[in-house]
């Protein structure tokens, strides 16, 4: 069934203000609670969410696909949601948020490597220029970082280039709604287990408490649910690396939030700017 085509740079607009606003929700619900409990109340929350929105009854996947829905399940939602979280306890929001910038150089990899997937200058040109945005940004941010804890955020971004990959050649025939509501609702029991068996203290009375679980119900409800359903059909309506383009948006919605912060704008984020936008230029102009 064909669906009215959308308009990308909107999508990824909304897409960029959303994600790039869920490092710091990230931050807000580890103030109370472990990497493992933000992770898991995350990709419960968002897969419940999604629940009433699918006609489960009418349900209709072709055998040879479960698979495919329950990879992307766990590339695309939980792995990195436990990364990003774990990387977010030792660096800066900020700092995860401009590592994923890396995730379009992943996806185009992946692509290339396993896929076919045609090479062309305007992919290439696309992601160097994207890439050297994001470490503009990076390094007029911090300098100082655990990169232990960096690679982990990498780790999250390369899950995220494959997995884009799986839905853009594997489950591209799906609804996007599906292709974000079934895995989310396989991994959604993963992560209620998860949190039973770690623990869950609410303490209405604590105001910290209220902050922490609402950062995190909003995370998983637009930064994963309602996201995930955004991106899965631009994926499908655009190619792989232009939908997560919307990665090199992110650090520039962070950088939005430390101007209204009063903090200062250097050359250099001024650069990364220039840099992301030509970046995203050149690969819209591959389509």
């Amino acid at each position: 069934m064909s669906e009215k085509p959308v308009n990308p740079y909107l999508f990824l607009g909304i897409l960029a203000l959303i994600w790039g606003s869920s490092f710091i929700l990230m931050k807000e619900g580890l103030k109370i609670y472990t990497s493992y409990q933000v992770a898991a109340m995350r990709i419960a929350f968002a897969g419940i969410a999604l629940l009433p929105f699918v006609s489960w009854k009418k349900l209709e996947i072709k055998a040879g696909d479960f698979k495919y829905f329950i990879i992307s399940g766990f590339l695309g939602s939980a792995i990195p949601a436990f990364l990003f979280t774990a990387a977010q306890t030792k660096i800066s929001s900020s700092l995860a948020g401009a590592i994923n910038g890396l995730t379009p150089l992943f996806a185009l990899l992946v692509g290339i490597l396993f896929l076919g997937l045609k090479f062309n200058k305007f992919k290439m040109y696309g992601v160097i220029f994207g890439l050297l945005g994001a470490f503009f940004l990076i390094v007029s941010k911090e300098l100082d970082f655990d990169i232990r804890y960096a690679l982990l955020a990498v780790g999250a971004a390369l899950c995220y280039g494959i997995n884009v990959n799986i839905i853009k050649q594997k489950l591209d025939n799906y609804p996007p709604l599906l292709v974000a509501a079934f895995p989310l609702a396989m991994i959604s029991v993963f992560g209620v287990g998860l949190l039973i068996y770690l623990g869950f203290e609410f303490d209405t009375g604590n105001t910290q408490h209220l902050k922490s679980v609402a950062a995190i119900a909003l995370l998983a409800i637009l930064g994963t649910s309602l996201s995930l359903v955004m991106f899965n059909r631009l994926i499908q309506q655009t190619n792989t690396l232009f939908a997560t383009s919307v990665t090199y948006l992110i650090p520039i919605v962070a950088l939005f939030w430390g101007f209204l912060a009063n903090e200062r704008i250097t050359p250099s984020q001024i650069g990364g700017l220039l840099c992301i936008l030509v970046a995203i230029w050149l690969i819209r102009k591959d389509r």
